[in-house]
Order: structure tokens, then C-alpha cells, then sequence
């Protein structure tokens, strides 16, 4: 019985690659999703005789086969540019939401199968309800990245819709050093953040294209705390919660896969303007410069570079000023609660992919960073004080390339554990 069921594991890997470098290209697509079809009975086969096996031995070269066939039906997905979906779900806790329990699923795809150097395109969706200081609150987060035409036109969005309780600590660095989280900083709110970038590629490694950004903000008057109360932008800008603005975006991606990369770079250049004219009740402007560098050490080794400055001139609403913190951006530090007219960070990150015993690699990672920030306008210059933070992280490539992130990270005063899909950077 033993030899019977190796035989056969052996005779399923002879039939099926199971290293990447050996998975073929299917130029029919029914013909590369009956190859999928082939590698899921292949499995379901390997788990019946794995429940039947007799010795330990047996099992464990079974469950190898097992785990070989998943890998290499992942890899033949990949190749052949076939469609994902999967949902994820858990509790998770940030410092702007508290204890949250979220539900999403990440769907991704190739928009031109045939197209073998095209990235996959995905679309993220997550429904979270969550339980922080103030009331019960939830939030509807969507991220879409779509590759089209052999990569030379790109979308990258974002969509949040949110009824929930946060913190406000006024405009300014000490402002938001003032105080602890409590009643007195607890603010309800109700909003709505749209950006969208649609870029073309230029033929010089450039991309270039129109932005769109729309910003909703709307407190709870009749719970307003003193430091919303007491903050002069505040009382400014609480009746003029529609923000509209219009620009464009300018960059260079030399990265291998945009979620994910290992290596190459990535410098962007945006500017929006928000005018009356596009509907918006605030006329100010906002500029940004990012730069990414991504280095490998060796096969699974990266190391991860992020810089970024954040400019705003104008009628700039306290809901839409330059910050830091959050789950992309100095992780473990309160979003929103260090505001000011510009904002600057720096933040390495060590990403470690795990092999597995034929050298490939495997699904699992596990990560580190260090980041310093700093804000400025109002009462300090950039650099004049310095905010940081740093932390851990686990790693599942739930599809190829495009991983769940589970953070846990630390800050001056804050903390926060983090469970989305794709890197922070």
C-alpha cells in the first residue's frame, strides 16, 4: 500500500510540472483552465489516499506531493494569466479604528491573457465594522490596480466610504503632542475619499496621465470635542466638506511587479488642484513626491526603500492636510493625529520570503521597518521634530505576487495591528 501511493504521487508530478520554470504556456484558455481542473482532481485524489496512508513516512511524502501540486497550480495561473478570486477575513486593530472585524476578497486577473509580460490587474474589496472609542462605526475600502495594453495604460484607485468615530487633535505638531487619545479628541464623522490616476506610458519608461481626487468630510456637529472646538481650521472648514480637485501625475517605474516589487524603482510626481470651478467648496493645491527603490539581496531577500513629501498651499481643510500614519505610512502611528501643510518620510524595510526544500519559493514571508517623519507649517519646520516608527510583519501570497500583509507596528504613544492585502509600499 505504501509503494502504491508514492508510485501514484510520482506519476501525478510526471504528468504535471511542479517547478515554475517548467509550467507551459496554453495559448487556448480552455485548454489552460482544464489544466487547472487537472491539478485540483490530482490533489483531491493525493487527499483521499493521504487519509488512508498507513505510516508516517507515507503521509509526509504524500502531503510533500500535496504541497507541490498547490505551488505549481498557483504558478501555472500566474503563467497563463488566469483569473483569482479569494476572501479574507479576521479581527485586526488600529490605532484610528480600534478592534475591527473585516471581511474582503482580492480578485485579480490579466485584462490580455496572451500578453505574458503584462501584470495582473486586481481589484480589493473590504466591509469592516469596528468598535473603537466612540460609537460603533463601519467602512467600505476598495483598491483597484488595472494593466492594460501590454502595460502602457495603467488606473490605479482607491474608494473609502466611512461612518465611524475618530480622533482630532487640531492642526500642527504640537497639537498633536498636546494630549492622549480621550473624549475631549473624540470626533464623529461621516466620509467619502476617492483618487483615481490614470496614466499612459510615454515610450520613454514615463508615465503621465489626468488625477482625479474627491474629498468628503462631514462631523457630527452636535458632538463636536474642545480640540475641534478650539481649532481655528476647524471651524473654518466644518461647513465646507466638499473638496474636488483636478491634476495630474508624472513618473518613472522601472519595478517588476507594481504591489510587490523586488527590484527596480519608482519616482512619481503629482499635483491637484481643488477649485469652485470642478464643484468643489475649497480652493487650494496639493503637490507630491515619492520615491521607492527596491533591492535584492538574494532570491527572497529585498530590501525596501520609501521617501515621500507631501506640499499644500491655500484654503487647505483639516480634512484633507498633509499627515502621517496609518496602514501605508508610518505604521503603528495614529493617521491624522500629526497634521500640517507638509509632511516628509523615510521608512526601510527588510522583506523575507521563506524557501521551501526545492529552493523555490514559498507563500510565506515575514518583514521588519524603521521609518522618521516629520510635519511642518504651523509651529515647526520639517525635521525640526521628529516622529518615527517600527515594527513587524507576516507575509501570505495568497496570489501570485499580491500577498495578505498582517503588520504590527510602534510608535511614540501608538500602536497598531494591521491585516490588508498588498505591501504598504
Amino acid at each position: 500500500m505504501l509503494f502504491s501511493h508514492l508510485i501514484y504521487a510520482e506519476q501525478i508530478q510526471q504528468t504535471l510540472p511542479t517547478k515554475s520554470s517548467e509550467q507551459p504556456f496554453f495559448s487556448s484558455q480552455q485548454q489552460a483552465e482544464e489544466r487547472s481542473q487537472a491539478y485540483d482532481d490530482a490533489i483531491d485524489t493525493l487527499d483521499t489516499k493521504e487519509d488512508n496512508c498507513t505510516t508516517d513516512q507515507a503521509c509526509d511524502d504524500i502531503s510533500k506531493a500535496i504541497t507541490d501540486l498547490e505551488y505549481a497550480k498557483r504558478n501555472h495561473i500566474d503563467k497563463n494569466g488566469l483569473a483569482m478570486f479569494d476572501i479574507l477575513g479576521g479581527p485586526a486593530f488600529t490605532p484610528e479604528n480600534g478592534l475591527m472585524m473585516a471581511l474582503g476578497g482580492l480578485y485579480s486577473f490579466k485584462t490580455e491573457r496572451e500578453q505574458t509580460e503584462l501584470q495582473r490587474s486586481s481589484v480589493s474589496l473590504f466591509g469592516i465594522v469596528n468598535k473603537g472609542d466612540g460609537d460603533l462605526g463601519y467602512s467600505i475600502r476598495s483598491r483597484q490596480n488595472l494593466f492594460f495594453d501590454n502595460d502602457d495604460i495603467r488606473y490605479n484607485g482607491l474608494f473609502v466610504l466611512a461612518d465611524q468615530s475618530e480622533n482630532f487633535w487640531g492642526v500642527g505638531y504640537d497639537a498633536g503632542k498636546k494630549q492622549p487619545a480621550s473624549d475631549d479628541t473624540l470626533l464623529n464623522k461621516t466620509a467619502l475619499t476617492y483618487s483615481g490616476n490614470l496614466d499612459f506610458n510615454s515610450g520613454y519608461g514615463f508615465y503621465f496621465g489626468p488625477a482625479l481626487r474627491v474629498n468628503y468630510f462631514k462631523p457630527d456637529e452636535t458632538s463636536l470635542p474642545p480640540t475641534a472646538i478650539e481649532d481655528e481650521n476647524f471651524q473654518q472648514f466644518k461647513d465646507k466638506p466638499l473638496s474636488i480637485g483636478l491634476g495630474f501625475s508624472i513618473n518613472y517605474d522601472s519595478r517588476d511587479v507594481t504591489v510587490n516589487a523586488w527590484q527596480g524603482q519608482y519616482l512619481n510626481f503629482e499635483y491637484i488642484n481643488y477649485n469652485p470651478s470642478f464643484g468643489s467648496d475649497n480652493r487650494y493645491q496639493k503637490a507630491l513626491v515619492d520615491h521607492r527603490y527596491y533591492l535584492t539581496l538574494a532570491l527572497g531577500k529585498v530590501l525596501a526603500f520609501y521617501n515621500a513629501y507631501q506640499w499644500s498651499e491655500g484654503d487647505v481643510p483639516f480634512y484633507d492636510l498633509p499627515t502621517l500614519g496609518g496602514q501605508s505610512s508610518l505604521r503603528g502611528l495614529y493617521q491624522g493625529r500629526y497634521r500640517d501643510n507638509e509632511a516628509i518620510e523615510h521608512t526601510l524595510e527588510y522583506r523575507h520570503t521563506f524557501l521551501r526544500d526545492n529552493g523555490e519559493l514559498s507563500a510565506h514571508g515575514a518583514t521588519v521597518w524603521a521609518g522618521v517623519g516629520s510635519i511642518a507649517g504651523t509651529d515647526t519646520e520639517l525635521y525640526q521634530t521628529l516622529l518615527y516608527s517600527y515594527g513587524l510583519g507576516y507575509r501570505y501570497e495568497l496570489q501570485p505576487r499580491m500577498n495578505v500583509r498582517v503588520d504590527l507596528g510602534f510608535s511614540d504613544g501608538d500602536s497598531g495591528f494591521y491585516l490588508t492585502f498588498t505591501e504598504a509600499f
